[in-house]
């Protein structure tokens, strides 16, 4: 079965901003890998992300939340399937539960929400243990600060810091191997 593998990421990136740029390349390598990329389904990081994927053909699952309807956001328009879950709190749960790991591109408030509870869930044993991925310089200071701290020493090997997209891409397939190039199946959730 084809891996799930979410993209975490702020909203606020735009076309041509090279974190965007780098969010469509994690896209394209991914769905070029054969994995089947999940997203919180709106613009930004998001949005690139289900780009890239689509521009190889790949698939983009998008978790929306009906909270941000209600503010006027509407899902992005390169995704292959929505989830609309009722909160915020529900699209996050949805996104740790579905995925078979997480790659977080860019920060923001939200997508360090997103990191910590990925890895508070696992550390707490809630949820399996599985790829957390921070990809570019913007995490260097918080890898930094939970390496450094000693009450995080038992749990730093939770997360692994990758420079570019082409890292945590080769990574992951180390971890599950190749992914087959099937196509997907609709499924009833």
């Amino acid at each position: 079965m084809k891996k799930l593998i979410a993209v975490f990421g702020p909203a606020k990136s735009i076309p041509g901003e090279r974190l965007y740029d780098d969010a469509e390349r994690l896209g394209s390598l991914l769905a070029d890998a054969g994995f089947t990329i999940i997203t919180g389904g709106y613009d930004g990081v998001m949005e690139a992300a289900s780009k890239g994927a689509r521009g190889m053909g790949g698939s983009s699952i998008g978790v929306t939340a009906e909270v941000y309807y209600a503010q006027g956001r509407e899902a992005n328009a390169y995704l292959t399937r929505e989830i609309r879950v009722k909160s915020a709190a529900d699209r996050l749960m949805e996104l740790l539960d579905l995925s078979d790991a997480w790659c977080a591109i860019g920060n923001s408030t939200g997508t360090l929400a997103e990191v910590a509870m990925a890895w508070d869930y696992m550390v707490k044993g809630f949820i399996e243990k599985k790829p957390l991925l921070l990809l570019g310089e913007q995490w260097d200071g918080f890898y930094r600060y939970v390496s450094g701290e000693d009450q995080f020493a038992p749990w730093t090997d939770l997360i692994e810091q990758c420079p570019a997209p082409e890292v945590a891409v080769e990574r992951l397939l180390t971890w599950f191997g190749p992914q087959s190039h099937l196509p997907e199946l609709e499924v009833l959730l």
